[in-house]
């Protein structure tokens, strides 16, 4: 009976101790995070709703996670970190990867590193960019800066309300990359 005992207590060790240490995550990630509302564009009566999260890795690097609920089935639109807040239609100074459809929603997920222009841009920054964030319908066409959703990031997320609230809304983005 001793011996048992003794067997039970160590694999249940070795089962706790396994269990933690399949659990990457926790080191993948420093835990700090921001979750910001997308607001739906006004393209051909888009009801797209759905989330922009900003996560912290253990490296200091941003990883910009996009859901967007409501897209077309195979979906595949492409994402832009614009300069400037959502009134300000700014240059495209970033390509994020691009919301395609996985079981009926539309994901992207970016880990940022460098802007365009080789400017670091790493967590802490990013929360105190001058910039906005922008599905495109479409890469070109007539679509082309049409938005399906959007959102104010950095020292611009107070400005999300008044969308969100229906005081403003998107019609149209610029597509250029900036200089």
């Amino acid at each position: 009976m001793k011996k048992f005992s003794i067997s039970l207590s160590l694999v249940l060790t070795l089962l706790i101790t396994l269990s933690c240490d399949n659990d990457d995550s926790s080191s993948e990630f420093t835990g700090n995070e921001v979750r910001l509302e997308m607001i739906p564009g006004t393209v051909q009566g888009n009801t797209t709703t759905g989330t922009l999260l900003i996560r912290e890795r253990s490296n200091g690097q941003a990883q910009i996670e996009i859901s967007l609920n409501n897209v077309l089935t195979n979906a595949d639109h492409p994402v832009h970190l614009h300069v400037g807040s959502l009134d300000d239609d700014g240059d495209v100074v970033l390509l994020l990867e691009r919301l395609t459809e996985q079981n009926g929603i539309g994901r992207s997920v970016t880990i940022l590193d460098a802007l365009e222009d080789n400017t670091t841009l790493n967590y802490s920054s990013f929360l105190n960019f001058n910039g906005s964030v922008k599905v495109h319908f479409e890469d070109s066409g007539p679509l082309e800066n049409e938005v399906l959703g959007a959102v104010n990031i950095g020292i611009n997320t107070s400005g999300n309300q008044a969308y969100l609230d229906g005081l403003k809304s998107i019609t149209i983005c610029n597509s250029d990359f900036g200089n």
